[in-house]
């Protein structure tokens, strides 16, 4: 074995490390921009928070995905994913180029 390959048991449990703690700082990053929308009331934040919990929750997904997988298939479930990470990416950027929006018009 070299240095840089690991046994599958060791990669498992790096994946599922990495998951979590991204799953954790997402949600929140997510949590910290829903509290400035409460603060500031600005239509734009709300956008953003959203955002970041709907790209944020896709690592909840991979980590109950073995038991989800079985039900709806693989196809369908990594498409899941992929929507609520594009649709959140959408959200976050319509989020940024709002106040621009609304200052040129």
């Amino acid at each position: 074995m070299s240095l840089l390959q690991l046994s599958p048991t060791i990669q498992s449990q790096i994946a599922f490390v990495l998951t979590v703690t991204s799953t954790i700082l997402g949600l929140a990053v997510g949590y910290l921009a829903l509290r400035g929308y409460w603060q500031s009331r600005a239509r734009p934040m709300l956008f953003i928070a959203v955002g970041f919990f709907l790209v944020f929750w896709t690592p909840v997904l991979l980590v109950i995905g073995p038991y989800l997988t079985p039900l709806v298939g693989p196809f369908v479930y990594g498409m899941v994913g992929e929507i609520s990470r594009i649709i959140g990416l959408l959200a976050i950027l319509y989020g940024l180029r709002m106040p621009y929006l609304q200052r040129n018009s």
